[in-house]
């Protein structure tokens, strides 16, 4: 069975709240809808001070993720470490692994907009340091008796894509989590893993960027109808890059839905079309849909996840 993942940020041009209370509601319809037909895992991630009610508490959504589902994994990619308060990230952390059964996964990152960090009143220039700080106390509030239900402590990963990134996760014994396909700093972080005695896990988006994926019959009809959600997500988010700190979903100076299309990084595929690729990718890496992309329609986020769970998934676990 393919990894299927579903990925929610709540975002929507202008941010209106009772959009925004929609696509919370949904988001949670489709995970408990999807948890029992073959979806393994809901992402979200954090960012603030967007204007667009971009999700700003991972933690929290991961956990109405999880109060609704039985199975699936919430995974949080990824919390902005420096911005919190360690031991109640610690503890906010423990409570839903706790409550979720050990199915809260959290990835943390330092970020990469300034303005987040003013707004937060944190040293945007201090990042690195306030992130070592950080899991030093998390895994110190563990250890000594923060009841967890995974031990020694709930999944956690650290995120980047830099060799500093690759020296704190090893340092911490943590895995390394990249935004993008670097080889080069998984084979740092192995082989400085394996110098501290530490076993190395690494998770890394395959080579071929598969994109986020919106599926529906007609992908010529749905671009041209429904492109608009599309092309914003990926404006304002191409907006925020910034060097080496992107991930390979940004589109840094995107500006037209051609550009779009023509990168690769958001597509529209019939469902039949998914399947083969599938089949003949070995590599293919988890399917991931983003299904309220930029505010999309709650009807069309529902079929193009039901055509994820009706006709996808069953043909490929055949």
């Amino acid at each position: 069975m393919a990894l299927a993942v579903l990925r929610f940020n709540f975002a929507s041009p202008g941010g209106d709240p009772k959009v925004r209370g929609a696509m919370i509601s949904t988001a949670l319809e489709l995970a408990e809808w999807g948890d029992s037909r073959g979806v393994s895992v809901a992402t979200v991630d954090e960012h603030h001070v967007t204007g667009h009610g971009w999700s700003c508490n991972p933690i929290m959504a991961a956990s109405m993720f999880l109060a609704r589902t039985k199975t699936m994994i919430a995974s949080v990619d990824c919390a902005l470490g420096p911005l919190w308060n360690p031991v109640r990230l610690a503890e906010d952390i423990a409570l839903v692994d706790a409550a979720s059964g050990g199915r809260l996964h959290t990835t943390l990152g330092l970020g990469y907009r300034r303005v987040e960090y003013e707004a937060l009143g944190a040293d945007f220039d201090r990042r690195g340091q306030l992130a070592d700080e950080l899991l030093e106390t998390m895994l110190r509030v563990w250890d000594e008796g923060s009841p967890t239900k995974t031990r020694p402590h709930p999944p956690l990963y650290v995120g980047g894509a830099v060799r500093a990134t690759a020296r704190r996760a090893a340092r911490f014994g943590l895995p390394l989590s990249l935004p993008d396909h670097r080889p080069d700093l998984a084979a740092y972080y192995t082989e400085l893993c394996r110098s501290a005695g530490v076993r190395p896990l690494v998770i890394m988006p395959p080579p071929v960027v598969r994109g986020m994926i919106y599926l529906h019959p007609d992908p010529d009809q749905a671009w041209a109808e429904y492109g608009e959600h599309i092309l914003w997500e990926a404006v304002t988010y191409g907006q925020w890059a910034d060097g080496a700190a992107r991930s390979h979903m940004h589109l840094p100076g995107v500006q037209t839905l051609e550009e779009v299309r023509a990168s690769g990084r958001y597509r529209v595929m019939t469902p039949e079309q998914l399947v083969d690729e599938v089949r003949q990718a070995p590599d293919f890496g988890p399917i991931v849909l983003h299904p309220l992309i930029g505010g999309m329609p709650v009807e069309h986020a529902w079929q193009s996840v039901q055509l994820l769970t009706d006709v996808v998934l069953p043909a490929l676990s055949r």
